[in-house]
């Protein structure tokens, strides 16, 4: 009996149950393609570029104010702090030494403690997207706090009655913690794909699209105001960043045969009893895809030294990198295949300086970031490398869009997966909890 026998519909049901809507049938569409004969890792690409098309015209304003408060505090000998960091990724991606990153907003993560915002008051620094009590404290001891809106906490603009951390007594809505307030753009499910047969969750987050990128424009344009000695009300640097993301983005969409081959194959493989992992070395990329508001439930993390334990040959695993010959990647790429695993690299295809033992040469798949720089992509007057990378960006990008068409393409083989619901959402843990159980069961 093949996989795709074995329980089908499960997820239609719950969903249907969750959702108070029916499901609709994958037959008559081709396999990778939506109702209106888009294919799905398209309409991601899409999504994202209008998230980018905001950030380039509404945001860059509010960039360059916040920049200028931030130029303040240096001058002023003040302190900085960021927790910015909602997608899963980000904690790392936005690390202080990351190669690229001028180190200007050091990252918090998810156990900061209320009592290390004790710290922050006048003349000082905050870039946040979790607008609790602690962050109002500071900001009311005269702190200049910047606020993101973001889909997973309350904010002016979220609907009522979907957001289950409403309940929470510590949150606050984004606008009562900040001096100035970026939009992220990512709607409030996370996800922006909408598939018939999984009626209860869009599918596909866009965070990084968001959060991370404004970490990044800002971060350039602090760099600029202090050793750049720019003029205050500028924001050309973070305008360069937005607009190198949009052009590599494109030459990723141009390459989206390749997404789309690999996607298929990710299902055949599925069809066959596979698994589906994640590895990366050094940051967080693997865990963009495990236990994800609106991703892939059967998607895990694995490291080599658990091949044995956890894989079988014909199992799959999607490596990520900064950098396109990290070592620890190439030698975790032969160990897996060593085992009879497929190896999906998502990263660039060589990097600055590389001496040409590069993750491409180790990989059975290859889906291009466009990103060959070792640090960043901007060039800024007193620093001596360049700073605000967009490897971790675009990969979250080619990773979704890849994500996409593996969940068109098992559904056109009646295999429709199981899919993450943000438990940000009323009802998210619960469905979450119910999917799982079946993931479990029969393995997607």
């Amino acid at each position: 009996m093949k996989r795709r026998d074995f329980a089908k519909g499960s997820f239609a049901g719950i969903a249907a149950g969750l959702a108070g809507v029916a499901t609709a049938s994958a037959q008559g569409r081709p396999a990778s393609e939506s109702r209106d004969g888009k294919p799905y890792g398209i309409q991601y690409y899409e999504a994202a570029v209008e998230i980018w098309k905001r950030e380039a015209a509404v945001e860059l304003p509010i960039i360059a104010q916040a920049a200028d408060a931030a130029a303040k505090t240096i001058q002023n000998g003040g302190k900085f702090f960021s927790q910015a960091h909602f997608g899963h990724m980000l904690v790392k991606e936005l690390r202080i030494g990351r190669p690229g990153n001028p180190d200007y907003l050091p990252t918090g993560n998810w156990n900061t403690k209320d009592e290390e915002y004790d710290a922050f008051g006048k003349g000082d620094f905050i870039f946040v997207d979790q607008p609790k009590i602690r962050v109002r404290n500071a900001h009311d001891r005269g702190a200049f706090v910047v606020g993101v809106r973001v889909p997973y906490l309350p904010n002016r603009t979220t609907p009522k009655g979907v957001l289950a951390t409403y309940a929470a007594t510590d949150n606050l809505l984004t606008e009562d913690v900040s001096d100035l307030v970026l939009t992220s753009g990512v709607p409030f499910t996370n996800g922006c794909l909408s598939y018939p047969e999984i009626p209860a969750v869009r599918a596909c987050p866009l965070s990084v699209q968001g959060v991370g990128n404004f970490y990044w424009m800002l971060s350039a344009e602090i760099a600029q105001r202090d050793k750049g000695k720019s003029g205050m009300g500028k924001s050309g640097r973070a305008e360069e960043y937005i607009e190198t993301i949009r052009q590599r983005g494109a030459k990723i969409r141009s390459g989206f045969d390749v997404i789309d081959a690999a996607a298929k194959a990710m299902a055949d493989y599925v069809a066959n009893g596979a698994k589906y992992w994640n590895y990366t070395f050094g940051n967080e990329m693997a865990d963009e895809n495990t236990y994800r508001a609106s991703g892939i439930t059967m998607s895990r993390n694995i490291n080599p030294n658990e091949i044995s334990e956890k894989a079988k040959a014909g199992d799959f695993v999607i490596i990520g990198g900064e950098a396109s010959d990290i070592r620890e990647n190439t030698e975790a790429a032969d160990a897996f295949r060593a085992a009879g695993l497929k190896v999906i690299y998502i990263g660039p295809a060589r990097t600055e300086g590389s001496a040409g033992d590069d993750m491409l040469r180790h990989a059975d798949w290859h889906i291009d970031t466009f990103s060959p720089e070792r640090n960043g992509v901007l060039d800024v007057p007193g620093f001596d490398r360049k700073i605000c990378p967009t490897t971790g960006v675009l990969y979250a990008l080619a990773l979704w869009m890849t994500n996409a068409q593996f969940i068109a393409h098992m559904i056109a083989q009646n295999m429709t997966p199981g899919l993450d619901m943000g438990g940000h959402l009323i009802g998210g843990n619960g469905y979450n909890k119910d999917v799982r159980a079946i993931v479990e069961k029969r393995g997607y």
